[in-house]
């Protein structure tokens, strides 16, 4: 019965210490949507083209090879902070761009990626602002 009660408590804290340090990430797929603002800072790689607003928190994407490979655009923290967000096109170089609003963290350097077939595919990436420069 003591061993019972031992795992009992151990259980609950550990999954307060890992939910503690986990980080925190958000992964979507887009909805269609019109091409971002001129202004917005974007990054390009062979079959994908990505860009952030960050007076709204959105991540565009678009696919720019018809390959029949999925797109990215993921917006991903500088150190200390840890947080990432994942924009996920889907609907071929046709499909046009695709939309993802997001609330992020203010005030912060991030990493803009844009990558074509996500995880294995080629990549770019471009540093970014968290908050609209006034």
């Amino acid at each position: 019965m003591k061993r019972l009660g031992r795992v009992l408590i151990a259980v609950p804290a550990a999954v307060l210490i890992t939910a503690g340090t986990a980080t925190a990430a958000a992964a979507t797929t887009g909805t269609p949507s019109g091409a971002p603002p001129s202004s917005a800072p974007c990054v390009s790689t062979s079959g994908a083209k990505a860009c952030f607003v960050a007076n709204g928190d959105a991540v565009y994407v678009k696919d720019t090879k018809a390959n029949g490979d999925s797109v990215a655009g993921t917006l991903k923290s500088r150190l200390p902070a840890n947080w990432g967000r994942e924009c996920f096109n889907s609907r071929g170089a046709a499909g046009g761009w695709v939309k993802c609003s997001f609330n992020v963290p203010e005030y912060q350097w991030a990493d803009l990626w844009a990558a074509n077939k996500p995880f294995i595919g080629s990549q770019s990436s471009t540093k970014v602002y968290t908050s609209p420069i006034i």
